[in-house]
């Protein structure tokens, strides 16, 4: 089976590093038909979405668009299924009409604009032009796949809901990244508390601040990252008086050992409809490394970790929970350490990477089934 993982999407950004990384452990053969373009600016504020903005990458899209398409026609081998990923909304629309003969198309997209510009960031208002404009955009993206990808079964009936069609939507979890996975060796944590991340709305870090107020120098919060809110949020830290370090963005290859250093480590908290149905990167990132987590409670994340099993879960927004649950977890080390090893084996028995590839292409060949008889074909003849 033929995998060709197409357009202009971010190659670093963990989901669709997953889905490369799942395909191959399938079995399957990838290519990549890949031009930058979205990477290039990281933290995406409200004046990327500014009409210059949007104008300029515009055209930068169109030139970019004709290259894809230029590489696909002397692109040479039978037609493959044609994977596109997270941040692909133009580029499968591009994928549906330029990439012929195919096996099949199948679009990755993790969130919808939908979601995340007008529910999450609320960069568009609910209900105005620009909002009404990205749901049909969100329609016709989510309409032309063979098969769409969703993170969750609540997020697919999510999805469904802007117009994919259920017989075409199927539940593949992400997991957590190779870097992840390894065990970590044990280091004293004392009271450490960890928040990274992209500080976004989903997040809920108006949450997280409010709790550390309210448990001062019982905990040593640390945050580590940047991003659209980080300015506000920390405003806000300093008007409570919440003890926070605020350290820069570190690779992701260090992380497994920041992990393994905090006694707690945090989820997200946000109060939107987005951040009920999904189960963020840095959750699973968490429980593969065994970590005790605390994180919102929600349908997305019972599909995935049992709360007291696995986890911590609190309400939305409830800065009081979030607190009561980080000294639950630092005056019971415990309870941590039970709760820490129950979510790696949960994500190393179900998510692991055979499982993963398994899953993933057994999910493509339904959805291709000649590409799979050609291939056992060449392979036989």
């Amino acid at each position: 089976m033929n995998v060709c993982f197409f357009g202009t999407y971010d190659r670093g950004h963990s989901a669709n590093r997953l889905v490369a990384h799942a395909v191959e452990a399938g079995g399957a053969r990838l290519e990549e038909l890949h031009e930058p373009l979205w990477e290039r600016q990281a933290s995406k504020d409200r004046r990327y979405f500014g009409a210059a903005s949007l104008a300029g990458l515009a055209g930068r899209y169109a030139r970019t668009a004709r290259r894809l398409a230029r590489r696909w026609r002397a692109r040479r081998g039978p037609p493959p299924i044609v994977l596109v990923g997270f941040g692909g909304q133009l580029d499968v629309l591009l994928a549906h009409r330029i990439c012929r003969p195919r096996a099949a198309l199948v679009f990755a997209p993790l969130v919808s604009l939908t979601e995340t510009l007008v529910e999450d960031r609320r960069v568009f208002r609910d209900g105005g032009l620009p909002a009404r404009a990205l749901g049909r955009l969100d329609r016709v993206t989510l309409g032309v796949p063979d098969l769409v990808l969703a993170d969750t079964a609540a997020h697919a009936a999510y999805l469904v809901g802007l117009g994919a069609r259920p017989e075409h939507v199927a539940v593949w979890y992400l997991g957590a990244e190779p870097e992840f996975l390894p065990a970590q060796p044990a280091r004293e944590t004392g009271n450490r508390v960890l928040y990274y991340g992209r500080f976004l709305p989903l997040h809920g870090l108006d949450t997280v601040v409010a709790a550390a107020a309210r448990l001062g120098s019982r905990a040593e919060f640390v945050a580590i990252g940047d991003g659209p809110e980080q300015a506000s949020i920390q405003d806000r830290a300093r008007a409570l008086g919440a003890q926070i370090t605020w350290r820069a963005p570190i690779p992701l290859a260090d992380l497994p050992r920041e992990l393994a250093e905090a006694a707690v480590v945090l989820g997200v908290f946000g109060t939107s409809h987005k951040a009920a149905m999904v189960v963020p990167n840095k959750v699973y990132q968490a429980a593969a490394v065994g970590r005790p987590l605390v994180t919102r409670d929600g349908p997305g994340l019972r599909e995935i970790l049992e709360p007291e099993t696995h986890c911590l879960a609190c309400p939305p927004g409830d800065a009081a929970a979030l607190a009561t649950a980080i000294e639950r977890l630092l005056g019971d080390p415990a309870l941590g350490a039970r709760l820490g090893r129950a979510a790696r084996g949960r994500v190393l028995e179900y998510l692991g990477p055979v499982v993963q590839g398994e899953r993933l292409c057994a999910l493509l060949a339904a959805c291709a089934p000649g590409a799979v008889r050609d291939a056992r074909r060449r392979s036989h003849g």
